[in-house]
């Protein structure tokens, strides 16, 4: 007999596929902005005067997404609700039970007020949940029964049509440039949060984005998050294009500060310092991204000398049938070469992307080379595709292979071996409305010499299939 969790969940994917069939018959507001960028960033303003936007009739939403209460403040009410299932035959990384699927489902609902030009209130409250994981779910990545991932005010002390400067204070989610270093984590069931500030500076062309957080602690229980005490990040971001060049730059600074860290080398104190720049773009044919991270600092009794690199170019054949876009990124974050010295060269990501290197989050970006072919198309309007194979090696043999957590899953031991594996990975996604979408992903990991070395390191099949309704 089925659990109450399970009849949930059921029940849910079939509200999800009657919604999607019966919106494909509403008429919709001409151009309305879409989910993809945050949805805190989204300005619902629009809708106080629908005709001067160009509806013929509104989407169903705009009654939630502009609630008007006079005198121009408004509430904005969204949310999202995504069921994904994960399955894996063999634990490739780390000590993880084969034959493990299991079902994840996340519910978020935010309120968004606006009392005025200068004063802005967010809350998001999620609930993520998962069954059926052999081993139960993992920290901080796949469970949290209900808190509040965001809920923070807005100050803007000045705004104008060149320039604006706002304070946020409260617990926030953060992603800066290219989120190699800072990012939602919004691939993975659980998002991280940050407690604290930030100010965010628009002048002229430049944009610099100031913050001083500590990372939200995720628990599984309710109403149970608090920020982690061991660990404070701070910095600047700043940001401008260079018009006649078509492209971006970015220069940014970050301090982080964890009370005890685990290395190949050892565990202890970490006070580190990362420095990096930035050169990218995206036009409707070429684009292009290119990074370089420096970091320095000190760990136990020792210094921190390490960096990173990254790079992006791909190129769409806009004309061709399907639009073809191939691309080849990748990057090299350094190791520590050298366990016994004072020195340590391990590279730390701080808080990536999740789904950094792929859906599967194997690995995290820590000591390793990767090189990754891809090629995607345009099938539809709605279907695109989207394939890739990837090389991964040691950048040091010395030091070990981590998580997407930074912790060290697989230390080096005697092995010289630098190359961990290649994978290949499709998906196809596709948007059923504008509200509706759904995924499926596979994955094939082929474990290389260094995780036959290091047990379990077996070959990998993975597979995934999501489904989201925005709103």
């Amino acid at each position: 007999m089925l659990s109450a969790r399970a009849s949930l969940y059921i029940a849910t994917i079939f509200a999800l596929a009657a919604l999607g069939a019966g919106l494909r018959l509403t008429a919709q507001t001409v151009n309305p902005p879409p989910y993809t960028p945050p949805v805190w960033d989204i300005d619902w303003s629009y809708l106080a005067q629908p005709a001067a936007a160009g509806a013929s009739e509104p989407d169903w939403t705009d009654r939630f997404h502009y609630i008007s209460l006079g005198n121009n403040r408004f509430l904005s009410i969204t949310g999202q609700i995504r069921e994904r299932g994960e399955y894996q035959d063999y634990p490739a990384v780390g000590a993880q039970p084969p034959n493990n699927g299991y079902f994840m489902q996340r519910y978020l609902i935010s309120s968004d007020l606006h009392l005025n030009t200068h004063f802005r209130t967010f809350i998001q409250f999620d609930s993520g949940l998962v069954d059926f994981r052999d081993g139960g779910p993992r920290p901080g990545v796949d469970e949290d029964k209900l808190d509040f991932n965001q809920g923070f005010v807005d100050f803007t002390l000045s705004k104008s049509s060149d320039h604006s400067l706002t304070v946020r204070a409260g617990r926030q989610l953060i992603s800066l440039g290219s989120t190699r270093l800072i990012a939602t984590g919004a691939g993975l069931n659980v998002e991280q949060p940050f407690d604290g500030f930030r100010l965010m500076l628009h002048a002229g062309q430049w944009s610099a984005d100031g913050l001083a957080v500590r990372p939200t602690e995720i628990k599984t229980g309710i109403f149970d998050n608090e920020p982690n005490s061991a660990e404070e990040l701070w910095g600047l971001y700043l940001s401008r294009p260079l018009l006649p060049l078509h492209t971006n730059v970015d220069l940014y600074y970050l301090g982080y500060d964890h009370k005890s860290v685990r290395y190949t080398q050892s565990t202890g104190p970490e006070q580190r310092e990362t420095v990096g720049a930035r050169v990218w773009s995206h036009t409707p044919a070429w684009d292009y991204d290119f990074e370089y991270t420096a970091q320095f600092g000190r760990f136990n009794t020792g210094n921190i000398r390490a960096w990173g690199t990254g790079y992006h170019l791909g190129y769409t054949f806009n004309r061709a049938r399907f639009a073809p876009h191939p691309e080849l990124d990748g990057g090299v974050l350094s190791g520590d070469h050298n366990a016994h010295d004072n020195t340590l060269g391990t590279f730390n990501p701080l808080f990536p992307n999740g789904n950094f290197l792929s859906q599967s989050i194997l690995l995290g970006p820590l000591n390793l080379i990767i090189v990754r072919p891809t090629f995607k198309t345009a099938l539809t309007r709605k279907a695109t595709t989207n394939t890739n194979f990837e090389l991964l090696w040691r950048q040091a043999t010395e030091d070990g292979v981590y998580n997407i957590a930074g912790i060290l899953t697989h230390a080096p031991a005697n092995s010289t071996a630098r190359f961990i594996g290649a994978q290949i990975q499709q998906e196809i996604d596709y948007a059923f409305t504008r509200h509706l979408s759904g995924s499926l992903a596979y994955e094939h990991f082929f474990a290389g010499e260094f995780l036959k070395q290091s047990p379990p390191g077996h070959s990998l099949n993975f597979i995934s299939p999501q489904l989201a309704y925005n709103f």
